[in-house]
């Protein structure tokens, strides 16, 4: 028994000496680029590619400092213009620490397939890097910006994207979830767009705002940060925003309302024959600014602000969906998805002709507000005579 033991032992000892040896991948930080962000173009003549890739670097020293630095390099494909790179920097470039991959408009135009085939079959890429499009002339114009609230561009647009539920002008879109929706039934991408923006006398500043809409993989236009709040409420993912109900009940009074919790159920129905998409959301808001003299704090002037309030999202969020279905006939709201999971054999009928069904599609809208709190002022403030 005990020969038995040590037999194993001797075994096991061995084989956890090739399976345990964590650092059999080590590189030295001297030794690669460490890869920050990334922006890809087309060329002048529209035949290569032009990557464009911001590295970070240790700067030797007391404290510990980062220094960005930017490479651009040409390529038949992406993967030939990161192999280039290697031949001008005589480094690998590091993919794991990458944060946004920026696709300019003429490549989504195009499709964008190529470009994300690339980071989505490079086993250093990963899965949850953040995509963006840019309405610049050129995507690397972003990572060229001027003004640098954090060590990289790339860093400040992670943040940017990561509080995305503060601002709700926006959705942060990551590689996986791009592909989840590319491949799916009944549901069309979307992608942050981003643009430079000049910031005072300081330079330029990289700036999200609105999507970028596709039908199947190619880029058909945009909507603004309004448009996607209401976008994002229709899916259910609303997490905060602000409405501003202007000129309430004709008084010359603005009233600006914090969302701060929102509810949506959509559900398919069948009327006279044909398919409508009901559409039922609950809004909790707070009373966050007053400009006017309005009394809206008190009982009657709640029921006039809610009122107002409900009618106002409500005639936003049709708006939305009727621009989108008119302009990109894309079905961004996944309301074909919502039939294939709640009417699967409907579905199975229409699911060839829905780029078709899509844009005339009706929906039938209600909204719910209620009004929880008004901050820490109970009354307007008023000015005397």
């Amino acid at each position: 028994m005990i020969r038995l033991k040590m037999k194993i032992v001797f075994f096991i000892i061995p084989i956890s000496m090739l399976i345990l040896s964590g650092c059999w991948n080590y590189r030295e930080i001297n030794d690669v680029n460490i890869i920050n962000g990334a922006a890809v173009d087309l060329s002048e003549e529209k035949e290569d590619y032009v990557l464009t890739v911001e590295i970070v670097k240790p700067l030797a020293g007391e404290e510990f400092k980062l220094e960005a630095d930017l490479i651009s390099e040409k390529g038949k494909s992406i993967f030939d213009a990161v192999r280039t790179m290697i031949t001008h920097s005589g480094k690998r470039g590091y993919w794991p620490h990458a944060k946004v991959f920026i696709i300019s408009e003429d490549i989504a135009k195009k499709g964008v397939t190529e470009v994300i085939d690339f980071i989505n079959r490079d086993a250093e890429v990963r899965s949850d890097i953040w995509l963006l499009i840019s309405k610049d002339k050129m995507a690397k114009q972003i990572l060229e910006c001027e003004t640098k609230l954090h060590y990289t561009i790339s860093a400040h647009l992670e943040d940017k994207l990561k509080n995305k539920d503060s601002i709700s002008k926006y959705e942060s879109i990551e590689l996986h979830q791009f592909l989840k929706d590319l491949s799916g039934d009944g549901i069309s991408c979307t992608i942050p767009a981003v643009y430079t923006a000049k910031h005072g006398n300081d330079g330029t500043v990289p700036e999200i705002d609105g999507m970028a809409v596709f039908k199947k993989d190619k880029l058909v236009g945009y909507i603004n940060g309004i448009e996607t709040m209401n976008m994002m409420l229709i899916k259910d993912e609303l997490k905060a925003g602000l409405l501003v109900i202007e000129n309430v009940n004709n008084s010359n009074t603005d009233c600006t309302l914090e969302i701060f919790k929102s509810k949506t159920d959509v559900k398919p129905v069948m009327r006279d024959g044909n398919i409508i998409m009901k559409i039922d959301s609950e809004l909790d808001v707070s009373i966050a600014e007053i400009v006017g003299s309005e009394d809206l704090i008190s009982e009657p002037g709640r029921i006039k602000l809610k009122a107002e309030a409900e009618e106002y999202v409500k005639k936003e969020v049709l708006k939305t969906i009727q621009r989108v279905q008119k302009d990109y006939a894309s079905d961004i709201f996944g309301f074909g998805n919502n039939i294939y999971r709640k009417m699967p054999n409907e579905w199975k009928k229409i699911k060839d002709d829905w780029d078709e069904m899509f844009p005339h599609l009706k929906v039938d809208v209600n909204v719910k507000v209620n009004i929880k709190g008004s901050a820490l002022t109970s009354k307007p403030i008023k000015v005397g005579d």
